[in-house]
C-alpha cells in the first residue's frame, strides 16, 4: 500500500506549513509529511511555500530579504481561521523535531527570488544534525537544487518533480525513465497525477524507483494508485486517504 504524505500538512485542517498543520496530521497516523523550505537573509531555514509571506501572512515581501526575526513576528495563521491567528512560521528545525514517529520526511527546497541554491545544503546539513536524515527525501523541479543536496552528502535520497509544464522533462522522462534517474542519481520521481500510468509505475519500479505523484486529493485517484502501486501518494486530504488506504474511520 501506498505511503500517505500530508500535503503542507493536514492544511485542510489547519493552515498550511505550520506546527499547527503538522499536528494535525499526526493525530491522523499519517505516514509522512511534505513541506516546503526556504531561508531567510541571515540564512535561517523556515517552512513556507511561497518565496514571499503575502499570501499566507499578514506581511509582505520575499522571505530571502527579511530576517527570521522579522518573519516570526508575522502571523501566518488568521488568514485560515481565527483559532490560528498568530501562528508562527516555524524553523525548519521545529519541523523536524516533529517527526520522530514518521517514515518519510518530504521537504521539497527551491531556489532563491535572488536565485541563491544554498538552502539545499543546509537542509540536507540540518536533517544529519537532527537525526532524520534517514527519512529525508529532498525534492524539486529545480535539478540544479537536488544535485547540490547530493554534492553535500551523496547519500541522500533526491526526488525529481514534474509537471506538464517541463515539456523538456516529461519527453527525457517518457522516453526512457530508467536512464534519467540514473543520469541524475535520482531515488525517486515525485510527477503531476496525471503524467502517471500503470505501466510508467511499473518499468520505474522495474529500475528501482519510487514513485510518489502529487496531489492527490479525490478517492478514486486514490483507489486507481493504490492499485498501480504507486509507493507514496502526496494528498490535500490526509484523513481520506488514511480511510482509504488503511481502513481508517
Amino acid at each position: 500500500m501506498p505511503l500517505v504524505i500530508a500535503h503542507r500538512g493536514a492544511n485542510r485542517l489547519a493552515p498550511e506549513n505550520t506546527v499547527a498543520a503538522f499536528k494535525k496530521a499526526l493525530e491522523l497516523n499519517v505516514d509522512g509529511f511534505e513541506n516546503d523550505v526556504h531561508q531567510t537573509l541571515d540564512g535561517r531555514l523556515v517552512v513556507c511555500h511561497d518565496d514571499a509571506v503575502d499570501r499566507t501572512s499578514n506581511g509582505t515581501g520575499l522571505i530571502c530579504e527579511k530576517t527570521f526575526e522579522e518573519v516570526r513576528a508575522l502571523d501566518f495563521g488568521g488568514w485560515f481561521a481565527p483559532e490560528f491567528a498568530g501562528e508562527k512560521i516555524p524553523a525548519l528545525e521545529e519541523f523536524f523535531e516533529l517527526c520522530g514517529p514518521l517514515k518519510v520526511v518530504n521537504v521539497e527546497i527551491k531556489r532563491a527570488a535572488d536565485g541563491s541554491i544554498a538552502s539545499a545544503a543546509a537542509v540536507v546539513r540540518m536533517a544529519r544534525e537532527m537525526g532524520v536524515f534517514d527519512k529525508l527525501i529532498v525534492s524539486s523541479f529545480d535539478m540544479d537544487m537536488l544535485q547540490a543536496c547530493l554534492a553535500e552528502d551523496a547519500a541522500t535520497r533526491i526526488c525529481f518533480l514534474y509537471a506538464p509544464d517541463n515539456e523538456e522533462a516529461c519527453e527525457a522522462i517518457e522516453d526512457d525513465p530508467a536512464g534519467f534517474a540514473k543520469k541524475y542519481s535520482l531515488y525517486a520521481y515525485h510527477p503531476f497525477v496525471m503524467l502517471v500510468s500503470e505501466d510508467y509505475i511499473e518499468e520505474c519500479h522495474a529500475a528501482g524507483i519510487v514513485v510518489n505523484p502529487w496531489t492527490i486529493n479525490q478517492d478514486h485517484a486514490m483507489h486507481m494508485l493504490c492499485e498501480w502501486g504507486a509507493d507514496g501518494i502526496i494528498t490535500d486530504e490526509s484523513a481520506l486517504a488514511m480511510q482509504l488506504v488503511y481502513g481508517q474511520s
